[in-house]
């Protein structure tokens, strides 16, 4: 779902990108995919220690994504690989950050309503990873 979601809205994304904060073409679609990796892998970590309480509260959109402490981590690596990886300068990338993030989980919310919402998003054999047996408590939909 995350895959799909981020393939369906990055023309859209880039394009912003672009025209808010003068990033180059190429620039602005790596940011895209950048964004994605940091998205799927903070928030498998986050499904993993069993933060979902947090993650669910920015994707029913009960909170902002910057409200939320577990979005800012994801935020403030994303922010830095921009700067590093793609060499997109500080003063930029420290506000490209929170926009493309902030940007993704919005069109998120309202599509995750549950935590086995959130799991079937991310996708992967996440069942034994999660903590007290939480994975057969989701009815065993990671097998």
């Amino acid at each position: 779902m995350l895959n799909d979601l981020i393939n369906s809205v990055k023309g859209q994304l880039t394009g912003e990108l672009q025209n808010k904060f003068q990033l180059q073409p190429d620039t602005a679609n790596k940011s895209v995919d950048l964004a994605k990796d940091h998205l799927e892998t903070g928030l498998k970590s986050e499904a993993t220690s069993g933060n979902f309480g947090g993650i669910l509260d920015v994707l029913k959109g009960n909170k902002g994504a910057t409200e939320q402490p577990a979005v800012n981590n994801m935020i403030g690596k994303y922010v830095n690989d921009l700067s590093s990886k793609l060499g997109v300068p500080e003063n930029v990338a420290k506000q490209v950050g929170p926009f493309v993030i902030s940007f993704v989980m919005s069109k998120l919310s309202g599509k995750v309503s549950s935590e086995g919402d959130l799991m079937g998003m991310l996708g992967g054999n996440l069942k034994d990873k999660l903590p007290g047996g939480l994975g057969d408590k989701l009815g065993g939909m990671f097998k």
